[in-house]
Parts: C-alpha cells; structure tokens; sequence
C-alpha cells in the first residue's frame, strides 16, 4: 500500500466520519418552533385548560345541586335526620381530619427516611 492510497482512505474515512457527526447534530437538536407553531400550541393549551375548567366547574356544579337538594329533602322531611348528621359531621370531622394529618405526617416521615 503506498502513501497516496493511505493518505486517500484517511480523507475519505475523515469525509465519512463529518458526515455522520452532522447527521447527528441533527438527530440530537430538536427543531426551533416559528413564532406561529408556538401562538398556535399557546391556543391549544388555553383551549384544552378552559374546557377542562369548563368540565370541572359543571361537575362541580351539578354535585353542589343534588347535595342541596338532598339535605334540603332531609331537612325537610326528617328534620330529626338532619340535626343526627350535623351533629355527627360536627363530631366526627375533627377526628377523621387527626388521623388524616396523622397518616400523612407518618407517610412523610418514612419518605425522609
């Protein structure tokens, strides 16, 4: 094998390996969104957020409703019934809400640890 032939398959291995790297340059950069890709995926993410806002607030709506309309019922036509729950809820919520605080103070703890 003389020189010149040596000297070419460098060049043309050199070539090759350039090549390949810019190749990958491009693979490894993602492409810069225009001004217009970016107001057009701003409006689709208002859009997705104002429907699920949307979805939210009508559940929300639709649930507030029926509880009213069911303690209005209970109020109504057991009123015995209605102050057995209050007076429950009354007593019951702080202890549930210990043990809620309790539990999450201990699942901390042991995520620290």
């Amino acid at each position: 094998m003389t020189m010149s032939q040596q000297d070419k398959r460098e060049k043309e291995l050199l070539t090759k390996l350039h090549k390949d790297w810019q190749q990958l340059d491009e693979l490894g950069s993602p492409p810069i969104p225009t001004a217009h890709q970016m107001q057009e995926q701003l409006h689709l993410a208002k859009s997705a957020k104002r429907k699920a806002f949307q979805k939210e607030l009508s559940i929300f709506v639709i649930t507030a409703l029926i509880l009213l309309t069911a303690f209005t019922t209970a109020m109504l036509q057991a009123p015995m019934l209605f102050i057995i729950i209050q007076v429950s809820a009354f007593v019951l919520a702080p202890i549930i809400l210990y043990f809620l605080q309790k539990n999450k103070a201990k699942q901390e703890g042991s995520i620290l640890s």
